[in-house]
């Protein structure tokens, strides 16, 4: 398929802090690659650097074969990104805003109208009388109307209500269906779990698993929790044949049981605990 971003032994220090240690992996031309991680993790410092908002201390970020510190105009041309937060001129309307992004786009009003009435977004209002939501809607809009391979999103969805999130995602994969490839920094587990083709986790600045969401969904495992009739409380997978689970369970004098799927969910969950919590479930 071929590799569109390839991330090699990035670094990147603030004064003596160490925010990025070394991180490498590539992302394939065509999928949705999930980024993921707690606060302060490393995402959004590995995104800016790939926008050539700040510079690598140390390693390289390649894009469609180009140097994001050397060729960022080539690459902006056929990137689209969406900020996590980014800063309005309030005294615009939404369509005043919209229509300038439209200059530097093939796209028309009418496709900007489009968007704006898919999202249920009053193009009329002024963006400093815009909710959260709608100050993201509009945001969204703007990355859409722009021709872009790929795209990078850092937290998209965060401030959208689910019925927005949904109507996004369909978009998303439509971008997906054209062959465009989709970078996204999420903290929303359930859509990283739902439409991600591979996943990149990063914890203090340093890549602890990629996951291939196929591979995962097919091995995940169900779940027991338990309550003995004394007050102790179990919680463990069930790794064999679960005829013979019920079997050692029917020993047991047992207040309440419970027995389910393990989402991917809970197997990110893991990566998010401090070592120590984790040691002791």
């Amino acid at each position: 398929m071929g590799v569109v971003i390839s991330v090699k032994n990035f670094k990147k220090n603030y004064g003596s802090f160490e925010a990025i240690k070394g991180i490498d992996f590539d992302v394939e031309k065509g999928m949705i690659y999930g980024f993921v991680g707690k606060n302060g993790a490393g995402k959004s410092t590995t995104i800016r650097s790939m926008m050539n908002m700040i510079f690598p201390t140390q390693g390289e970020i390649i894009i469609n074969g180009m140097d994001c510190s050397k060729n960022s105009k080539k690459i902006m041309e056929m990137t689209s990104y969406m900020p996590s937060d980014i800063t309005y001129y309030d005294n615009l309307t939404v369509s005043e805003f919209l229509e300038f992004i439209l200059k530097f786009s093939s796209k028309t009003k009418d496709d900007m109208d489009e968007l704006c009435l898919y999202f249920e977004l009053n193009s009329k209002k002024k963006i400093s009388e815009l909710s959260l939501g709608n100050k993201k809607k509009a945001t969204i809009v703007a990355m859409l109307l722009k021709d872009a391979e790929l795209l990078v999103l850092d937290e998209p969805t965060n401030g959208l209500d689910p019925l927005m999130q949904k109507k996004f995602f369909e978009l998303i994969l439509k971008e997906k269906a054209k062959g465009n490839t989709i970078f996204l920094s999420s903290h929303n587990l359930m859509e990283v779990e739902k439409y991600c083709d591979k996943v990149c986790i990063i914890k203090d600045g340093i890549i602890v698993d990629i996951l291939d969401m196929k591979e995962t969904k097919i091995r995940y495992k169900q779940g027991l929790h338990y309550t003995l009739k004394d007050g102790t409380e179990v919680n463990r997978d069930i790794d064999e044949d679960i005829n013979e689970t019920i079997k050692e369970l029917a020993k047991l004098d047992l207040l309440t049981l419970e027995i389910k799927n393990k989402s991917v969910e809970d197997e990110f969950i893991t990566y998010y605990m401090d070592e120590e919590v984790a040691d002791n479930e």
